[in-house]
């Protein structure tokens, strides 16, 4: 079974090939399949799609079409804001009062035709990477990354060919690499994060998660509102590469696959250079400090903390607590050593193009390596793990892109990471990486059993 493109959707829907309900259809019916297990959504109203399916399905048959997404299902991380569902960010801390307005990024896609099929997990306020309750299309028993793990795993699953999420540090790439899809990371300014809960300002930003670089161009074209064109060759373009001592720990097996990852790129026509850059172990201090702090600060700020303290999870408040006992000295210290270690990696990759290096170190952890345990003295290391080799280039304002490039020996897919200063050039190596390459387009097994609580 292979993965079925946004892009053929689209086509297959403006020629009547199939129709709008007929695709909502097939959506909700994989949804009720997988759900059990699976877990990605969490708000469905399935009788509004079917009302706004048939209006879609009626225009196209008069021959309108809104825009290049006319009546392609999508769904969104339950941090942004889509009309007529509540906004929770997966806490019990907001209230449940349905969205009024779409957030910008949503308003873009409905302008363009998408179907908005329902809200789909995150981990509480962002400020994670395991997502619960949802599980790993892949292996039911191991995380989906986070902290849009809904979006990506019901990509992964089938249930929708494209969905929304959102990354501060990560948290679009780590699981699309864990669930095996392909997910991109703009830069801020190129899509409006109005309508979205913040997590720390300067970092955050929306943007697309697929199953191929081609179907996020698409994507990125209708939420920027911009012509995203993809150069048609990678010859002589100079790709960076980071000496693994930099890397820190990395799993052998994702090693071995991103070597491969280059050498299908040179066998295009590209070449590489070692580049050297601060060693990614350098940034987690300071960032968690930055970080912290601004959480907290929105918090403060949105009037939940410490007001309704009580209704956080046991690990988000863990960080409230953490973050109260930063200095103003220490968030300035933190500042300037994130921006001398900026200066040290944007020196390394002046002579490259993009760098290329995996998007996590470790494939997909079990449900069990990532629990929080208050009294065994908080996250998981595996937490910042994930997060160690995506934050950095978070904090640097660059694009970068995360596709599938293997398996590990027992099954589970390996992002590769493609980081650049601007999206087309970073989704152009992604694809012509995966025309040469058929990672991308398997898919997991599906008739999964439910998991316990």
């Amino acid at each position: 079974m292979t993965r079925v493109a946004l892009r053929a959707v689209a086509r297959d829907i403006r020629s009547g090939r199939r129709s709008a309900s007929e695709e909502l259809d097939r959506s909700l019916d994989v949804m009720r399949t997988v759900e059990p297990a699976i877990r990605a959504f969490v708000s469905v109203d399935e009788e509004r799609l079917r009302a706004e399916a048939a209006t879609l399905t009626d225009e196209a048959a008069r021959g309108r079409f809104r825009g290049p997404l006319h009546g392609v299902p999508i769904a969104v991380k339950d941090l942004i804001d889509v009309r007529g569902h509540p906004t929770r960010g997966g806490s019990r801390v907001t209230d449940g009062r349905p969205a009024t307005t779409d957030a910008p990024a949503v308003r873009r896609l409905r302008e363009a035709g998408a179907l908005i099929l329902g809200k789909t997990a995150t981990h509480e306020f962002a400020h994670g990477v395991t997502t619960p309750p949802t599980r790993n299309p892949w292996d039911v028993t191991r995380i989906p990354g986070g902290s849009s793990g809904g979006s990506a795993a019901a990509v992964a699953a089938g249930e929708c060919t494209g969905a929304l999420g959102s990354d501060t540090g990560g948290s679009i790439r780590v699981p699309a690499a864990l669930c095996g899809v392909s997910g991109l990371r703009p830069r801020p300014s190129d899509i409006p994060t109005g309508g979205c809960l913040p997590f720390s300002p300067k970092l955050d930003t929306c943007g697309p998660i697929a199953g191929d670089a081609e179907d996020l161009a698409l994507l990125f074209g209708v939420l920027s509102a911009t012509r995203c064109t993809l150069d048609a060759t990678i010859a002589g373009l100079r790709v960076g590469v980071v000496p693994a001592a930099d890397l820190g720990d990395v799993d052998p097996e994702v090693l071995l696959a991103v070597e491969a990852g280059v050498r299908e790129l040179v066998a295009e026509g590209a070449t590489t250079a070692a580049v050297r850059v601060p060693p990614f172990a350098a940034w987690s201090g300071p960032r968690t400090v930055y970080v912290l702090h601004d959480f907290l600060t929105v918090h403060r700020a949105a009037g939940w903390y410490p007001h309704r303290a009580a209704r956080y999870g046991e690990e988000v408040a863990s960080y409230l607590a953490l973050a109260e006992t930063i200095t103003a000295h220490e968030r300035e210290r933190a500042v300037r050593e994130l921006h001398r270690l900026e200066a040290l990696l944007r020196a390394g990759l002046e002579e490259v193009d993009v760098v290329v290096l995996p998007t996590t170190a470790i494939p997909g952890p079990t449900v069990e390596e990532c629990a929080f345990t208050p009294d065994g003295g908080g996250r998981s290391p595996v937490v910042a793990t994930l997060m160690r080799l995506c934050g950095p280039f978070s904090w640097c304002g660059l694009a970068a892109v995360t596709v599938p490039c293997g398996f590990t020996t027992g099954g589970l897919p390996i992002g590769l990471q493609v980081v650049g200063r601007d999206v087309p050039t970073v989704l152009g190596v992604a694809a012509q990486y995966q025309a040469r390459t058929e990672h991308h387009r398997t898919v997991p097994a599906l008739g999964l059993a439910a998991v316990p609580d």
